[in-house]
């Protein structure tokens, strides 16, 4: 495992540790006990395992190594609601007094069934399709925008076909990734992407932070033995009119823009990870649709709040006053670090640009 994304994930490990002592505070708290005692340990003790057998599981077995990956993450899905469930009910019982069994429902019951919710939505495919108009362009290009695949310890080959069987049925004339198609939790191997030479439309690709965990030279060496198209060193592929523009994560776009020389009179889209340009700004470059990922929607409550507040887009279709420039922040394919999706989806942007009636 990427040390880079194994100190991440041992830094959510502990934050899930003060999450989890709240709950067991909650629970001696329903049953008037007192909350000090070796019950605070047990939680820190699953965590300190979890976290040394992801640093020394991929030695014994890449299997056994996924397989602790989804425990963990599994794990750390039900700490995070449970903690929510926990501050509701403190809350509730300020003002209310609950039979312990209905108590224990809430704190218990309730997360589990959050963690169902939100596995079953994050396999559940959204498709969401965008007309946008270009004054005198003649064609019509239908674009699938897929961000955030998130290849690694929970996705692999079969997550790609599952993804490449959907481009099928929606039928695409073009389609872009937007970066973090590794997780880093694992490098991508090339036979894990090999499904996608099953489309015989082409596909732009540009990188995202998490490449940075696989390494981004170890994963643009995997993409340039398929047939997708590696674009995110500031390259254009023009397509049926339209110019496409690609820039990997770490650039600033800001600067970047400024010094390439952007088609007039066609659709520029411009190809990066992070929505870090408002409609507005990219519309100052040319740039008619910029499309983004990375946000995952918050992907789960209540990151929804510091995602929207730190990002120029958060998710969907945004356009400027005048119309002429728009951004669109995918959801996300898969989901990062925790396999559930829940207040956001498992989505397949379709954006049709075509003339004006």
């Amino acid at each position: 495992m990427n040390s880079e994304f194994a100190f991440m994930l041992s830094h959510y490990f502990f934050t899930a540790y003060f999450f989890e002592v709240f709950s067991i505070y909650m629970h001696q708290f329903i049953l008037g006990k007192n909350m000090f005692n070796f019950a605070y340990f047990i939680p820190l003790i699953i965590i300190s395992i979890l976290t040394v057998l992801l640093y020394i599981s991929k030695k014994f077995s890449e299997s056994f190594h996924c397989l602790i990956h989804v425990i963990s993450g599994l794990y750390l899905g039900y700490i995070l609601y449970i903690f929510q469930f926990a501050v509701v009910l403190r809350l509730i019982l300020i003002f209310y007094s609950l039979p312990k069994v209905i108590s224990f429902c809430i704190l218990y019951i309730g997360p589990i069934l959050v963690n169902i919710y939100g596995i079953k939505n994050g396999l559940a495919t959204k498709i969401q399709e965008v007309t946008l108009k270009y004054p005198g362009f003649k064609n019509k290009v239908k674009i699938l925008h897929l961000s955030d695949i998130h290849l690694g310890a929970f996705y692999q080959t079969d997550a790609v076909q599952m993804v490449v069987n959907e481009t099928i049925k929606i039928n695409p004339d073009i389609v872009v990734i937007t970066g973090d198609l590794a997780d880093g939790s694992l490098k991508v191997k090339t036979e894990w992407l090999m499904p996608f030479n099953e489309l015989n439309v082409p596909i732009l690709y540009v990188t995202g932070n998490h490449e940075e965990m696989n390494p981004t030279t170890d994963m643009i060496q995997c993409i340039k033995e398929t047939n997708i198209k590696y674009i995110g060193n500031h390259e254009h592929f023009m397509f049926k009119g339209v110019n496409f523009i690609g820039e990997d994560y770490g650039y600033d776009l800001h600067k970047v823009l400024k010094d390439i020389k952007c088609q007039e009179g066609v659709p520029n889209v411009l190809l990066s990870h992070v929505p870090c340009l408002s409609p507005e700004q990219s519309g100052k470059y040319n740039i008619f649709l910029f499309l983004a990922g990375h946000t995952h929607g918050g992907q789960n409550f209540p990151f929804h709040i510091p995602t929207y507040l730190g990002n120029a887009c958060f998710a969907g279709l945004y356009s400027s006053k005048n119309k002429k420039s728009h951004v669109y922040v995918s959801e996300g394919v898969n989901p990062s670090l925790l396999p559930i999706k829940v207040g956001c989806y498992r989505t397949f942007p379709v954006i049709t640009i075509e003339g004006e009636n």
